[in-house]
């Protein structure tokens, strides 16, 4: 009822929301095919470009490049506005997946592929922090509060999403049957990627003109970009969020660069490895979904995301166990499913969660660390499960469909013991996240705040 009252021409949404939204989420899927397109053709990819590492490389660039790109993304951001990060995302997206195209050609002499191939990966790694932290703006300026969380999931999981459908797509084009076919697999690549760049017509502004939620509304003034992220690290609700949240996001990232390897040494065959990053994702989207509106209905953020944790801890214990197996694709499906729909539907709220945390300070700062701290962490979790794997026995080298050639049977590895310390890593994030996270609603506070201010007066 008095919801109702209090809707008055101070704030409104306009229609055009929904064309940013749709913009914001497909520069965020391309950027994610772009990411992972190697990670699940990974001997095809270290043959093609005559680099023993280069799948790896061309994951783990992504994460390394976040870093001091994400700092200078999360000023940018907030000094300047969605409009212009957007611009500069989908760009560099796109010329950096124009520069792969090219190294993937046949023409291209073997010895030069992979130094082209990989300085086309960092172009469209600088895209990333640009267009992985406007999710949490977009939502904020644009959609009204009971609105931000769908928003917000629909925009960030755009990225997992597009992962999901190049890890399933990369076996497609590239196979037994078709071990070189990278030329034509990144013409379909870079053709989603001039999407966004079409799209970017319609993104000329960075704002409304009339504010959406009292949050926005011109009383209230985001701190400068150094004090915000100092108010963050002040801030012990948001160091457990960004620790925990940060560190889900680099245990995925382990996760999507090692399940191709450990699944093959099993037997498993290309379609079902692939498929198996893709339900993780898909199986996420409708987590994410269910916990958007929850969230967006109830707004119980702590508990939402506490259960879904949990869940995604026995989820993910079940896949370390059943990973060692051949044979077993309903207990890989069933594990694989239900740590993606646990572990998925914490990611956007709990970008959400970050803001509502650390409100005053601009959406892109909080975001940005949260998805930095995660990119740190993934790139250890990465090396140190890559250095723990093993060497397989006689059974798994007669059973393996990683490689079909005698002089790369060296490069298939074991994954037991990685599998291990990446189910050590989460049970630890679980603990430390369900018994030191107890946060405060700073934003939704500030927001009911000035609304009866506002009613009363």
């Amino acid at each position: 009822m008095i919801s109702s009252i209090l809707k008055d021409d101070d704030y409104r949404v306009y229609p055009k929301r929904w064309i940013y939204l749709l913009a914001v989420s497909m520069i965020n899927f391309s950027n994610g095919n772009t990411w992972i397109t190697y990670a699940a053709i990974t001997f095809y990819t270290n043959n093609y470009y005559s680099n023993n590492n280069a799948a790896l490389f061309f994951n783990v660039i992504f994460m390394v490049l976040s870093i001091p790109v994400g700092f200078l993304a999360c000023w940018w951001i907030d000094k300047f506005g969605l409009r212009s990060a957007y611009h500069i995302g989908t760009w560099a997206n796109f010329i950096g997946n124009v520069i792969r195209l090219v190294a993937s050609g046949s023409f291209i002499d073997p010895s030069i592929r992979f130094p082209i191939a990989i300085t086309g990966q960092a172009v469209a790694a600088f895209a990333q922090p640009f267009v992985m932290f406007l999710p949490t703006k977009l939502a904020a300026y644009w959609f009204a509060d009971n609105e931000r969380a769908i928003a917000n999931t629909l925009s960030s999981m755009s990225n997992p999403i597009g992962i999901a459908v190049m890890y399933s797509l990369a076996p497609v084009f590239v196979n037994n049957a078709n071990p070189d076919n990278f030329f034509n697999m990144n013409i379909a690549v870079t053709s989603v990627a001039l999407i966004p760049v079409i799209l970017s017509v319609f993104i000329n502004k960075s704002k409304p003109p009339t504010p959406a939620t009292p949050s926005r509304d011109i009383d209230v003034q985001a701190p400068p970009f150094l004090k915000g992220v100092f108010m963050c690290f002040k801030s012990k609700t948001f160091i457990v969020l960004a620790v925990c949240l940060g560190g889900g996001v680099g245990l995925f990232n382990a996760l999507y660069n090692n399940l191709q390897p450990a699944l093959c040494v099993k037997g498993y065959n290309q379609t079902f490895n692939g498929g198996m990053g893709t339900l993780l994702i898909m199986s996420g989207l409708v987590g994410a979904a269910v916990s958007g509106i929850i969230v967006d209905k109830w707004g119980e953020f702590e508990k939402v995301m506490k259960i879904a944790f949990c869940i995604a801890g026995v989820a993910a214990a079940s896949l370390s166990i059943c990973i060692n197996y051949e044979n077993v694709e309903w207990w890989v499906v069933l594990s694989i499913f239900v740590f993606g729909a646990a572990g998925f539907s914490i990611y956007p709220i709990g970008l959400e969660m970050g803001v509502e945390a650390t409100f005053p300070v601009a959406e892109a700062t909080s975001t940005g660390l949260i998805i930095m701290i995660g990119q740190v962490q993934g790139v250890f979790y990465v090396i140190m499960t890559n250095l723990a794997v093993g060497k397989p026995d006689p059974h798994d080298m007669a059973i393996q469909t990683c490689v079909d050639q005698n002089d790369q049977i060296h490069t298939v590895l074991t994954w037991k013991v990685p599998f291990l310390i990446w189910l050590g890593c989460i049970s630890a994030l679980i603990l430390i996240f369900a018994g030191c996270f107890w946060p405060k609603y700073k934003r939704r506070n500030y927001e009911q705040g000035k609304r009866w201010n506002d009613f009363e007066n």
